[in-house]
């Protein structure tokens, strides 16, 4: 950390325990909802309840938190402030209710004020990555993720499996309201018809990244970089490239996206004109309605794009590994999606894919979950955030 990191990290900190300190002096406006994605930006299941808010009622008061000041994909009627800045710590106490994907809130010093309402919708689905404390070295984050869940009124589940998740992790005392995710509710009905929207994600996807419209896309997005004990495989996408126009035919292009976590420090390498930046594209979800091909290694987006039923596959070159330091809670065999764990397997899992016994397993795999996204999900936590706007509790 350089001195203007720690002076800015420093400033905040006091903001933090001063605000708290004064938390009483400020009014809770009624009418005000304050969002929080761990991106920073205007995606995941925030933006869906959000949006489904404002069309409901449109003279509520969404507040959102940017990390670095920036208004770019923000609707207009949203107001935004910078996380740890004095608009930030007001708008943290004067919020009715917070909605969070990711013990955003928590980070620093917080007391929640009696009349607010924390609805906690996290990031993940019916992923295969263990978030519990036991599994997990980083004390600090697991300080953050118990606050977390002491603090949460609620939080939305979009599975049976998911509210295990949840209740063995940091909110077991959580009252969880299965919804399904509202981000998954344009992957579920195949296009965006919100009023902000766009029906056709397929050509607004293309056209951003200047393709034809037959074009074929691929998306190979892994989870974050982490040190490991030795050198494995990088995945060709190259070879990914040449494979599925073998197997699916057409022209394909591959997008590449690094985890936010990552893509703060580096950016894509795109030495190859097919190779096209995911990271300039804010919202995965409306790329996964774009996309005819999901590639990660242990990503949690993959399980959200496994409603879609479109061909994927998982590249796990430190499989054992990854296994042994950080933890599944079932085996990665057990996913729909053909396991390659070097780039000489890629041709051959995907030359012989078979589509209907891939959408046959997506369905047992959905079943086996108790999977309940249905398209309605972002209704069903905008109507509740009106509802606690009015301390109107859901019925559990």
């Amino acid at each position: 950390m350089n001195l203007k990191e720690f002076l800015i990290k420093s400033r905040r900190r006091v903001l933090a325990y001063w605000y708290k300190a004064i938390r009483k002096s400020i009014k809770i406006d009624g009418n005000k909802v304050l969002f929080f994605t761990f991106q920073g930006k205007y995606t995941c299941n925030p933006k869906y309840i959000c949006r489904r808010l404002h069309e409901l009622s449109p003279d509520v008061k969404c507040v959102w938190v940017t990390v670095d000041g920036d208004r770019a994909g923000f609707p207009e009627y949203a107001e935004t402030v910078e996380f740890g800045s004095p608009d930030y710590y007001r708008a943290l106490y004067s919020a009715k209710v917070l909605v969070d994907n990711s013990f955003n809130f928590v980070k620093q010093p917080f007391k929640k004020k009696k009349g607010q309402y924390y609805i906690e919708t996290m990031h993940g689905s019916l992923g295969i990555k263990r978030i519990d404390a036991s599994s997990n070295p980083n004390a600090k984050r697991n300080r953050i993720g118990g606050r977390c869940g002491e603090i949460s009124d609620y939080i939305i589940s979009n599975s049976d499996f998911e509210t295990d998740v949840y209740k063995s992790s940091f909110w077991e005392k959580t009252p969880v309201l299965m919804y399904g995710h509202a981000r998954n509710d344009i992957l579920i009905n195949g296009r965006d018809d919100s009023p902000d929207g766009n029906n056709n994600l397929s050509a607004r996807v293309r056209d951003f990244y200047g393709l034809p419209h037959d074009a074929k896309l691929a998306l190979y997005a892994p989870t974050f970089a982490r040190e490991a004990s030795k050198e494995f495989e990088e995945f060709d996408a190259g070879l990914l490239r040449d494979c599925l126009a073998e197997r699916f035919g057409g022209e394909w292009f591959i997008l590449k996206r690094l985890h936010p976590r990552d893509a703060r420090n580096r950016k894509v390498s795109a030495c190859d004109d097919f190779i096209l930046d995911g990271n300039l594209y804010t919202d995965i979800q409306e790329l996964m309605v774009a996309i005819d091909f999901a590639v990660t290694d242990y990503s949690s987006w993959i399980f959200d794009y496994v409603v879609t039923k479109k061909p994927g596959m998982i590249y796990a070159p430190d499989l054992e590994e990854y296994q042994n330091s950080t933890g599944f809670y079932y085996p990665i065999t057990a996913t729909p999606f053909p396991l390659a764990t070097d780039n000489s397997s890629v041709r051959e899992l995907i030359g012989g894919f078979d589509m209907d016994k891939y959408i046959e397993d997506v369905g047992q795999f959905l079943e086996g979950k108790g999977c309940v996204d249905d398209g309605m999900a972002s209704q069903r936590a905008a109507e509740t955030v009106l509802n606690l706007i009015n301390d109107r509790l859901p019925e559990m």
